[in-house]
C-alpha cells in the first residue's frame, strides 16, 4: 500500500508541475501582448498551425505544407500571401520544423523566417501537452520606386522608408487529447520599436504582438461522418481582434467539406481531399456577406481564395493530430 501511496504522489506531483509549467508559459504570453508583429491569417489554419504556434510542430510527423492566398480579388496588386512549412519526425518526444510566410500589398513585402522547436509531455494515455519556442526574423520590405508620383521634384519623407528586419522569439502550448485540442501562443516576446530622423523629420514604426487562441473538437456521427468544429481567435492592440470559426463534415476520412465565418463579415468554404496516399489538397474561398457603414474597412478584404498542399514524407501512424483522429 505505502509503495501504491507513493506512485500516486508522484503522479500528483508531475501533474502539479505541468500546470505550474502552463501558468508561467501563459503568463509570459499574456503579459507580453504589446509587442511583435500581426501575421496574416488562413481558413485552412489547423493545416498551418506551426506558423502561429510552435508547439504544434510535428505532431502529425514528417511532412511539407505550401499554402497561397490572395485577397480583393479584381483589385490590382492586392494582398497576396505565401506560406512553406517543415515538420521532421518525433525524437525522443521532441521535433522541429521551419516556417516561412511572405505577404505582398502593392509596394509592401513583409513575413517571416523561423525555426520552431516542439517537446511533448504525456499526461495521460490519450492527452499530451505540447510546449514550443520560436526563433527568426520578421522582414519588411518597401518599394519606394514603385510609387505613383504627381511630381518628381525630391521628398525628403521617401528617405525615411527603409526595409528592415527585427528578431523574433515566439512561444506556445498545445493540448492535445483523443478528440480536441486547444493551443495559445504569441507570435513575439521581443520588443520591435524602430525610430529614424533625418532633416529634422522623426519617423516611429512599432510592430505589435499578435496573441492567438485555437479549439476544435471532433462529433463522430457514425462509422463514415464526423463533425469537426474549430476556430481560432487573434488578438493584437489598437487593431481589429480576428475570430473564424468553421465547421467541416469529413466523409470516411477522404474528404472534408467546410463552412465557416470570420468576424461575422464573411462567410467561408473550404474543401479538403485527403483520398490520396500522402499528399492533402485543398481549396478554400471567403466573401463578403454585405457592405455596411460598420463593415466597410473589412469588406474590402473580403473575397479571398486559397489552395493548400501538404506531402506527408513519413506518414506517422501513432502520432496524429486531434483533427485527424
Amino acid at each position: 500500500m505505502d509503495f501504491l501511496n507513493l506512485l500516486k504522489e508522484i503522479k500528483t506531483k508531475k501533474i502539479n508541475n505541468i500546470l505550474k509549467a502552463i501558468l508561467i508559459v501563459l503568463f509570459f504570453t499574456i503579459g507580453q501582448i504589446v509587442f511583435s508583429q500581426q501575421q496574416p491569417y488562413f481558413l485552412f489554419f489547423k493545416q498551418n498551425m506551426s506558423l502561429i504556434n510552435p508547439a504544434s510542430t510535428g505532431i502529425e510527423g514528417q511532412m511539407i505544407g505550401i499554402n497561397y492566398k490572395t485577397s480583393m480579388m479584381g483589385v490590382e496588386n492586392g494582398p497576396k500571401v505565401q506560406s512553406l512549412i517543415y515538420h521532421s519526425n518525433e525524437n525522443r518526444n521532441a521535433s522541429w520544423g521551419i516556417s516561412l510566410q511572405n505577404e505582398k500589398v502593392n509596394i509592401e513585402s513583409y513575413g517571416i523566417a523561423s525555426f520552431d522547436y516542439r517537446y511533448k509531455l504525456q499526461i495521460t494515455s490519450n492527452t499530451e501537452i505540447n510546449f514550443g519556442l520560436k526563433g527568426g526574423v520578421f522582414f519588411n520590405s518597401i518599394d519606394i520606386n514603385s510609387i505613383e508620383r504627381v511630381t518628381q521634384e525630391s521628398n525628403p519623407s521617401l528617405n525615411l522608408v527603409n526595409n528592415y528586419w527585427n528578431p523574433i522569439l515566439g512561444t506556445g502550448v498545445f493540448l492535445k487529447g483523443n478528440n480536441y485540442f486547444l493551443g495559445i501562443s504569441l507570435n513575439n516576446l521581443l520588443n520591435s520599436n524602430r525610430y529614424q530622423e533625418e532633416n529634422g523629420i522623426v519617423s516611429q514604426a512599432i510592430d505589435k504582438g499578435q496573441l492567438f487562441v485555437s479549439s476544435g473538437i471532433d462529433i463522430k456521427i457514425n462509422n463514415s461522418l464526423t463533425l469537426r468544429p474549430s476556430l481560432i481567435y487573434s488578438f493584437v492592440k489598437n487593431l481589429d481582434n480576428q475570430l473564424t470559426a468553421i465547421t467541416n463534415l469529413e466523409i470516411i476520412d477522404k474528404i472534408s467539406i467546410g463552412l465557416g465565418v470570420s468576424n461575422n463579415y464573411y462567410t467561408n468554404y473550404q474543401v479538403l481531399f485527403k483520398g490520396f496516399k500522402n499528399f492533402e489538397l485543398g481549396f478554400g474561398y471567403e466573401s463578403r456577406n454585405g457592405i455596411n457603414s460598420q463593415n466597410l474597412t473589412s469588406a474590402l478584404k473580403a473575397n479571398n481564395t486559397e489552395l493548400l498542399f501538404r506531402y506527408r514524407i513519413i506518414i506517422n501512424k501513432v502520432r496524429k493530430s486531434s483533427w485527424d483522429n
